[in-house]
């Protein structure tokens, strides 16, 4: 009986898959977080935005990033292509409106939506020798592979890295650059590229830092295009 239920959940199982799109430009958003409500799995979308995530007919997903409103998709009865359009949110101050500056708030608000998965540990020798003596099945679960188990790992990895990325795009924002440099895209996009600091550098960097970080590679960047020309 058993068997026969977990086999007809397979089968009804769908594939839902599609772009992750910003409401306004039209563009794919990488690396949004996709969550099953019902199971707590989930996915990311790729570079170019492309998603993909397996789930039951009437699973909750939540599509959500950093500094974009939350959508939900009900999964359809059969496997589907559907396309999600995620909306900035905009935080008003004075009458000026600030698109993604609220860096520590929104770290916060994904940190305690997915605690869980931040929090992980992947299991090690002392959990598997803790449990042998008690319940040898359960040690027996960690030494055996899960999909489940890779599953959770590897979405916790993916969400510590996306965390760093929003954190250097914060710090290191066009704004500050173009003040800095008076560079217009698409020169301003190639010059950031390019000099892109790490994760290590801004989280120890002060403000005076990462100005002369960005006027040092400024200043390389002016010798080696003019090298160029010559």
């Amino acid at each position: 009986m058993f068997f026969f239920l977990n086999l007809q959940n397979t089968v009804a199982q769908v594939r839902v898959s599609g772009m992750v799109v910003d409401q306004e430009t039209k563009t794919g958003l990488p690396f949004v977080s996709i969550v099953n409500r019902r199971t707590l799995t989930g996915s990311l979308s790729n570079e170019n935005g492309r998603y993909f995530i397996e789930a039951m007919p009437g699973d909750t997903l939540d599509f959500s990033m950093l500094s974009y409103s939350t959508r939900q998709l009900i999964a359809p009865g059969m496997s589907t292509s559907q396309d999600i359009y995620l909306q900035k949110r905009l935080f008003e101050l004075q009458g000026v409106n600030i698109k993604g500056k609220n860096y520590k708030k929104d770290s916060l608000a994904l940190r305690d939506e997915y605690g869980r998965y931040f929090n992980y540990k992947k299991p090690g020798a002392m959990d598997v020798l803790k449990t042998l003596p008690a319940n040898p099945i359960t040690a027996l679960s960690y030494l055996v592979p899960s999909k489940a188990r890779k599953r959770k790992e590897q979405f916790h990895e993916q969400l510590l890295y996306w965390e760093k990325e929003k954190f250097i795009d914060y710090r290191y924002s066009p704004e500050l650059v173009q003040k800095m440099t008076q560079l217009q895209s698409p020169e301003l996009d190639s010059f950031m590229y390019k000099y892109r600091p790490g994760y290590q550098f801004l989280n120890n960097a002060s403000e005076y830092d990462l100005m002369l970080y960005i006027k040092e590679s400024f200043n390389e960047y002016k010798k080696k295009k003019a090298t160029r020309q010559e």
